[in-house]
């Protein structure tokens, strides 16, 4: 049988005061009440605990013997279920996540926006993510991480954020958007004459088997049909490399029509190995701050400010 906050408090009363009369006044309990919970007591412990006299109730053995533990374990008790709520006005703390550099303008901006609104107190670091950043967030030297969904380690938890498509990113006057405008479309074949940048901060240290490759890029990495000539860790800086050579460069959806956007001499294109939804980006936390207060109101906002629709029906697919 369970034993509630209100069994213990019930018992420590009949310890301090040696009245079921005085402690059922003292509980506002009626005597009918009181007497319930004293025989409750006897069913949980297997013992009768007090018995009359006429100086009173007077304790057990197994009271006396276990008086110590009983109060311990009302007090720990007492501390869960009266634990101060959490103010985030109150949060005076770094909290360090580790992003790539294109999660910064799509994802990230309203997130940062909620935080140091509601906790004024609160500071960010922003990491750039790497292969060492699951070993970081197990180790404590992050408190987050936002990458691609992968095999997840054990001991880590998950929030899909976003389901991105992949498209290709391109100079103006690349020849390929010739190549589009006349056919409206391209295809592997048209790709495998142009070299490629890779954004991968971890392809010199893995080759070809790197499982943080999108569908895209591993096709062209192990079947070679298009050579990698660049490999930079940086999806914002790629772009600078692209607007005077024949170059390509696979990215997110969103974050090429960004760079597009801002990026006079650039374009986009779509990939001929598409897959929808084949980049899910990822909030990524370790247990042991999955029941802090404060982790989970950062969690929170990232719920609410960088989840996209797409992001939550990954997260419910994910729960099926």
């Amino acid at each position: 049988m369970d034993i509630s906050h209100d069994d213990l408090e019930f018992f420590l009363g009949l310890w301090e005061t040696r009245s079921i009369t005085q402690t059922a006044r003292d509980l506002n309990l009626t005597l009918p009440t009181a007497s319930r919970r004293m025989a409750r007591l006897r069913e949980i412990f297997g013992d009768p605990c007090f018995v009359r006299s006429h100086q009173g109730l007077i304790p057990t053995d197994f009271t006396i013997e276990s008086i110590g533990e009983i109060i311990q374990l009302y007090r720990k008790l007492h501390d869960l279920t009266h634990r101060k709520t959490f103010e985030p006005s109150e949060l005076n703390r770094v909290i360090r996540i580790a992003i790539p550099d294109n999660a910064i303008p799509f994802l990230l901006p309203n997130v940062v926006k909620s935080i140091t609104d509601q906790a004024p107190h609160c500071s960010i670091a922003f990491l750039h993510s790497s292969p060492a950043s699951f070993e970081d967030l197990q180790k404590g030297y992050i408190d987050f991480l936002i990458n691609p969904k992968i095999l997840v380690p054990r001991g880590n938890h998950f929030m899909p954020l976003h389901a991105f498509d992949q498209i290709i990113l391109v100079r103006k006057k690349h020849p390929l958007v010739e190549m589009y405008k006349q056919k409206g479309t391209i295809d592997a074949d048209d790709l495998k004459h142009f070299d490629r940048i890779l954004v991968n901060d971890s392809y010199a240290a893995t080759q070809n088997n790197d499982i943080y490759l999108s569908n895209y890029d591993r096709y062209f990495m192990i079947d070679n049909v298009q050579r990698t000539r660049i490999v930079v860790p940086y999806f914002i800086g790629a772009q600078y490399f692209l607007e005077s050579t024949d170059l390509t460069l696979s990215l997110p959806k969103e974050t090429a029509l960004k760079i597009a956007e801002r990026n006079p001499y650039l374009t986009t294109l779509p990939s001929p190995l598409a897959k929808s939804g084949a980049i899910v980006p990822c909030l990524f936390w370790h247990e042991r701050t999955h029941h802090d207060p404060a982790m989970q109101w950062i969690r929170a906002q990232f719920k609410a400010f960088a989840q996209t629709e797409e992001g939550a029906r990954e997260e419910q697919s994910d729960n099926f």
